[in-house]
This record gives structure tokens, C-alpha cells and sequence, in this order.
């Protein structure tokens, strides 16, 4: 079934599950659209003659329309799909930054550091050939894992 917005006039599919069908624009109670202004057997589509008899009578006469809503709803919803478009984006690009990211292979865990040439160089004068950081460039810092 088809909703509407009393207070921004915006048309919704029911969403089924909830007791309180919201709007997403403005957060006001949405309210089934009358059959009569229905067409198919799902009253899936406004009919285009009845749609502005709809508006006029249903929408504009409620005390709790607002007509700056109205009037700027489908600006406002296309600013924040793009707004939210973006996020997704920049959420993306990070998730795909974190995966090339090297990783611990004993834990997993991204918190690495490099060992540096000074730091194999000392670990090799103390210990020599003995020296675990020998051909490692990377090490753990949870579990201590070096590779």
C-alpha cells in the first residue's frame, strides 16, 4: 500500500513490519493513501488526473502541512542521496586502503611496525647468526610475531 506525509506531502510504499509508518524526510506520520486515489490492484501508482485533487485535499488541507517542506522536499532528499552517496564512497576507499594494509600472519591484526636496518644490525651484534629478526621486516605489535 501506498503512504503519504501529512506534514511534507512525500508519497512511500508502506513499510511492512513496523506498527508506525514514519516519513524519511521529515519523521511525521504517514497516513494510507485513500483507494479512490489508487490505480492497479496493489495501488501501486497515483493516478495522474487525481493526483493534484489528492494534494488539495489531503495533503495541503492538513493542519499539519508545511508548505517549506513541500516545497524543498525533493531538493533536499536528492542532496542528501548524494551526501550519502559520497559517504559510501569515502567509506569504500578506506575499507579498500585497510585491506592493503599488511597484516600479522599468526594473528591478523594490522597493528605492525617495521624493524628497521638498526634495529636487525643490533639485534645481529648481540646475538649473531642467533638472531631471530634476521630476514624479518615486520613485527607484531599484540603477539610479537616477526616475518
Amino acid at each position: 500500500m501506498l503512504c503519504y506525509c501529512k506534514k511534507c506531502g512525500r508519497v512511500v510504499q508502506e513499510v511492512y513490519g513496523r506498527d508506525k509508518q514514519i516519513c524519511d524526510y521529515c519523521n511525521g506520520i504517514l497516513e494510507y493513501i485513500p483507494k479512490q486515489f489508487l490505480i492497479g490492484k496493489r495501488g501501486i501508482a497515483l493516478n495522474d488526473d487525481l493526483k493534484q485533487q489528492f494534494i488539495d485535499e489531503y495533503i495541503k488541507s492538513s493542519p499539519e502541512f508545511d508548505q517549506y517542506l513541500f516545497d524543498h522536499r525533493d531538493e533536499d532528499l536528492f542532496k542528501r542521496r548524494m551526501e550519502n552517496r559520497a559517504k559510501l564512497e569515502h567509506g569504500k576507499q578506506i575499507l579498500e586502503e585497510k585491506s592493503r594494509s599488511p597484516k600479522c600472519p599468526s594473528c591478523g591484526s594490522s597493528n605492525i611496525s617495521k624493524i628497521g636496518v638498526v634495529g636487525r644490525a643490533v639485534s645481529f651484534k648481540l646475538f649473531g647468526f642467533a638472531s631471530s629478526k634476521i630476514g624479518k621486516t615486520h613485527k607484531c605489535n599484540n603477539c610479537g610475531t616477526t616475518w
